[in-house]
């Protein structure tokens, strides 16, 4: 082999030395909030029911904040056991030509502060003085209907919208209403679901109803509040 070509080889064989360190320490670091997750139990909601519609109302302005809370790429994080609940309710839904989408699910107790500050009026949201949501640790969900187009169908109320009509024990006076209502919610009781009282959209997994969940914050998922 000519020296010129002996050279090169022995530069370039220091060059690739030289950078595997920085490649072991870059595979050490966990990059996304999905991968993070699961050190916690929780899924990305894509994965286990991807026919599930996701609309995070948090991740845009249309809110009780009038602001951005969630990042633009923030995951629908769930516990896995509540995620496979929810597909089984997608799944009985699908077979009468509808669909669930969740408009919220794992939320941070971050959040849930602002969203209480902002709504404290309402009985909207939990204080955090009187402990955390079901959401701030992933097994619940906010939820609702829609049709095999994608289209939302006709409820009570909008999303954390007027809680004096948002009860899901109310009687709708409109006959559809109390219909999409009823088929929803039978769905969601047969998959594992406890509906609130107070808000028609919101589904407690009814295994962690009375075993308190531990609260994972914003930080420990590398998750940006805005």
């Amino acid at each position: 082999m000519p020296a010129f070509s002996r050279s090169a080889v022995l530069i370039l064989a220091v060059l690739a030395s030289c950078t595997l360190p920085a490649q072991r320490r870059g595979a050490l670091v966990s990059s996304t909030p999905a991968d993070l997750a699961r050190k916690y139990d929780l899924v990305d909601l894509r994965q286990v029911a991807p026919d599930v519609r996701i609309d995070l109302r948090y991740a845009s302005k249309d809110n009780v904040a009038r602001r951005r809370l969630y990042p633009a790429r923030m995951p629908c994080l769930l516990r896995r056991a509540t995620a496979e609940k929810l597909k089984r309710a997608q799944a009985a839904l699908a077979a009468q030509g509808y669909g669930i989408r969740v408009w919220d699910a794992y939320r941070p107790p971050e959040v849930q502060v602002i969203l209480h500050h902002h709504a404290r009026d309402t009985g909207l949201f939990l204080s955090p003085e009187n402990g955390w949501s079901r959401h701030c640790g992933g097994v619940c969900v906010d939820a609702t209907m829609v049709d095999r187009h994608g289209n939302e169908v006709r409820m009570p109320t909008w999303f954390d919208e007027n809680l004096e009509r948002a009860s899901s024990r109310g009687v709708d006076a409109d006959p559809e209403v109390r219909r999409n209502l009823a088929i929803f919610h039978l769905a969601m009781r047969k998959a594992g679901f406890v509906p609130l009282p107070s808000e028609w959209w919101h589904f407690d997994d009814a295994d962690f109803l009375y075993h308190p969940q531990p609260v994972i914050f914003s930080r420990q998922l590398g998750i940006q509040v805005l």
